[in-house]
C-alpha cells in the first residue's frame, strides 16, 4: 500500500510540474501583464472578466498593500508593547508585533519576487530565494503561535501573572509539536513522492500554512476573545468589541487565507488553491488577504485606546500617590519634630538626672573618703587606747618584774601571771578590731560561713531574731563578689538595727546557675525609699546609696520595696559568669 501510496503521489508531481511549468503565459496578453501570474496556467485569457484580468494585472499592488497592513500592524503593536502592565494582551504583544512585522516583510519579499520575474527590480537573485520568502514565512507563523499560547497561559491566571516557568514550557512544547509535525511531514512528502526542488518548496509552504498558519490564526484568535472580557468589563468603550472584531479577521485570515494556498500535488492543495479561489470569486487570494490584514490592524489600532486611558489612569493614580506621599510624609515631618521635641525634652530630663546622680555620686564619694577617714581616727584611737597602753603596760610590766626577779622571786612570778593576762587581753582585743574590719573567715571559708558567723554575733549583739535561708547549690564566689555581698549584709543589719526598730529580719541567698540573688527583710516601720534616695531628698541614706553603688560595680541591680508601717524589703541581684563557676574554689 505504502509503494502505491508513493507511485501515485510521483505521478501525481510529475504531472502537476508538468502544468506549472508553465508558469507565465505566453501570448499576446503577456505585454499588458508583465508581474501577473495567472490563477492557472492553461487557462485562456480571454476568458477572464473584466475585474479578475484588473487584478490580475494589479498583483503588485496588492502584495504591497497586504505587506503595508501586516508591517503597520506589527510596528503599532511593537509601539505600544510594554506600555501598559494592568492588561495582559499588553504583556504577551512582543511576538505578536514580531509577526506582524515579519509577516509584512513575507509579502513585501513575494512582491520583490514578482518584480524580479518580470525583469523589474536590479535585486540580486540571490536575495529573491524562494527559500529565504519560506523562512520568512514560518517564522511569522511561530511568532503568532506564541502570542496566542502565551496569552492564553496569562488568561488562565485570575491575577493576570502567569507562572514564567510553566507558561515558557509551555510555549516551548506546543510550537515545537506543531514545527515538528510540519518538518515531519515535509520529510515524509519528500520520502515518498521525490518531488523536485521547485515542487517540494511549494509543498512545504503549503504544510507551513496548514499546519502551522491555521494553528497560530486559531490559538491567537482564541486568546483574543478570552483577552477582551477584560477589555470589556474595566472601561466602557468599545474596546472588548474591536478585539472581537480583530479576532474574526484574524481567524478569517488564517482559516480561509490559509486553506487556499499554492497549488500542488498534495491533498486538499491539489483542489481547494488560490486558482480555485480565483474562479469562484473573481478576485486573487491574496485580497482577501491584505483585505483581513487591514481590518486587523484597524481594529487592534482601536483597541489601543484603552492602553491610553490605562496611562491616563496611571497618570491620575501616580499623581493621587504623589499627593498621598506628600501629605504622609508631611504628616510624618510634623510628627518627627513632635518626637524630636519630646527627645529634647527627655534629653533634657536625663541630663538634669545625670547632673544629679553626678552630684549624688561625689556627694557619696565624699562621704566614702570621711567614713574612711572616720575609721582610720577610730583604728587609731582603738590602738592608742587599748594595744597601745597595753604594750606599754606590757613593757613597764616586763622591766619591774626584771628588776624584782632577783630579791623578790614569787612577786616577780605574779607579776609575770598578770602580764600574762594582759597580753591574751590585748589579743583578743586586737583580734576583735581586725575582725571588724574584714572578718578573716570570709578570706578563708567564703561567704555563707562568713555570713552566718555575722548573723549569729549581730542576733547576740542586738537580741532580734534573725533567720539566714540558703538555696541552691551555693560554691565560692569571686573574691569581689562576696566582699560586695557581705558588705550589704553588713549595711542592711545595721539600718534595721539603727532605724527600723523591728522584731525580727530574715536574710535568704539564693544561689542559681546564673544569677545570685539576695533579700534582706525586716518587719520594720518602714520608708518612703523616694523621698531617702531621691534627688530633693533632704537627708540622703547613704548607707543605701553606698549599697547600690557596690552592686553596680558587679553589674548587678538593687531595688528597694518599703512603705511606712510595712516594713522594709531589700532585693539584690548579681549576674554570674560561667568562668567564675567553673574556677569555683569549693562547692557543696
Amino acid at each position: 500500500m505504502v509503494q502505491q501510496l508513493s507511485n501515485r503521489l510521483h505521478y501525481d508531481s510529475q504531472y502537476k510540474d508538468h502544468i506549472r511549468d508553465t508558469r507565465f503565459v505566453s501570448c499576446d496578453y503577456a505585454r499588458l501583464l508583465p508581474y501577473c501570474k495567472l490563477g492557472a496556467a492553461a487557462q485562456d485569457v480571454d476568458g477572464m472578466d473584466t475585474l479578475t484580468l484588473f487584478f490580475e494585472r494589479n498583483i503588485v499592488v496588492i502584495y504591497f498593500f497586504y505587506g503595508l497592513a501586516f508591517f503597520s500592524l506589527g510596528l503599532a503593536v511593537w509601539l505600544e508593547a510594554g506600555h501598559t502592565v494592568e492588561f495582559r494582551l499588553g504583556r504577551a504583544m512582543g511576538p505578536l508585533a514580531g509577526f506582524g512585522i515579519i509577516h509584512g516583510l513575507h509579502e513585501w519579499f513575494e512582491m520583490f519576487q514578482r518584480l524580479g520575474e518580470a525583469q523589474a527590480t536590479n535585486i540580486p537573485e540571490w536575495l529573491l530565494l524562494d527559500e529565504l520568502r519560506l523562512g520568512h514565512l514560518v517564522l511569522s507563523f511561530v511568532l503568532l503561535i506564541i502570542f496566542g499560547v502565551r496569552l492564553i497561559c496569562y488568561n488562565q491566571h485570575t491575577n493576570g501573572k502567569a507562572n514564567d516557568g510553566y507558561s515558557r514550557r509551555f510555549v516551548v512544547l506546543i510550537t515545537g509539536l506543531l514545527l515538528l509535525f510540519w518538518l515531519g511531514s515535509g520529510l515524509l512528502v519528500k520520502w515518498l513522492a521525490q518531488p523536485p526542488p521547485t515542487a517540494f518548496l511549494t509543498v512545504i509552504d503549503v504544510l507551513g500554512r496548514y499546519f502551522l498558519g491555521i494553528p497560530g490564526a486559531l490559538l491567537a484568535s482564541w486568546a483574543i476573545v478570552l483577552e477582551q472580557r477584560s477589555f470589556a468589563s474595566r472601561y466602557r468603550l468599545h474596546t472588548g468589541r474591536d478585539l472581537l472584531w480583530m479576532a474574526l479577521a484574524l481567524f478569517l485570515y488564517g482559516v480561509i487565507g490559509q486553506l487556499f494556498p499554492k497549488q500542488t500535488f498534495l491533498f486538499p492543495a491539489n483542489w481547494l488553491n488560490s486558482d480555485l479561489f480565483v474562479q469562484l470569486f473573481g478576485f486573487p487570494i491574496q485580497l482577501f488577504r491584505a483585505i483581513a490584514a487591514a481590518l486587523m490592524t484597524v481594529f487592534f489600532i482601536r483597541a489601543l485606546r484603552a492602553f491610553e486611558l490605562e496611562s491616563r489612569n496611571r497618570r491620575r493614580l501616580a499623581q493621587q500617590e504623589t499627593l498621598t506621599a506628600q501629605e504622609q510624609a508631611r504628616q510624618q515631618t510634623e510628627q518627627l519634630n513632635l518626637q524630636l521635641q519630646q527627645a529634647n525634652q527627655d534629653l533634657s530630663h536625663l541630663y538634669q538626672e545625670l547632673q544629679t546622680r553626678e552630684r549624688l555620686r561625689r556627694e557619696l564619694l565624699h562621704q566614702v573618703v570621711t567614713a574612711q577617714e572616720h575609721e582610720r581616727q577610730r583604728i587609731a584611737r582603738e590602738l592608742h587606747d587599748t594595744t597601745g597602753q597595753a604594750l606599754t603596760a606590757l613593757g613597764l610590766g616586763f622591766a619591774a618584774a626584771n628588776e624584782t626577779f632577783q630579791q623578790q622571786p614569787e612577786r616577780a612570778t605574779r607579776q609575770l601571771d598578770e602580764l600574762k593576762k594582759l597580753s591574751m587581753q590585748t589579743l583578743e582585743d586586737l583580734r576583735n578590731l581586725i575582725g571588724n574590719l574584714r572578718p578573716a573567715v570570709l578570706d578563708d571559708l567564703g561567704l555563707v560561713p562568713a555570713l552566718q558567723g555575722h548573723v549569729r554575733e549581730f542576733a547576740n549583739r542586738t537580741g532580734l531574731r534573725t533567720d539566714l535561708t540558703l538555696k541552691g547549690k551555693w560554691h565560692r564566689l569571686p573574691p569581689e563578689v562576696e566582699t560586695i555581698v557581705f558588705r550589704v549584709v553588713q549595711e542592711g543589719l545595721t539600718n534595721v538595727a539603727r532605724h527600723a526598730a523591728a522584731h525580727t529580719v530574715s536574710i535568704q541567698l539564693d544561689f542559681q546557675p546564673d544569677v545570685l540573688t539576695l533579700q534582706i527583710q525586716d518587719d520594720g516601720c518602714g520608708f518612703d525609699p523616694e523621698k531617702a534616695m531621691g534627688p530633693q531628698a533632704e537627708r540622703h541614706a547613704w548607707g543605701l546609696l553606698g549599697m547600690q553603688e557596690r552592686i553596680l560595680l558587679v553589674n548587678g541591680q538593687l531595688h528597694i520595696l518599703s512603705q511606712p508601717d510595712h516594713g522594709t524589703t531589700i532585693q539584690v541581684a548579681i549576674p554570674l559568669e560561667q568562668e567564675s563557676l567553673a574556677h569555683a574554689d569549693h562547692a557543696y
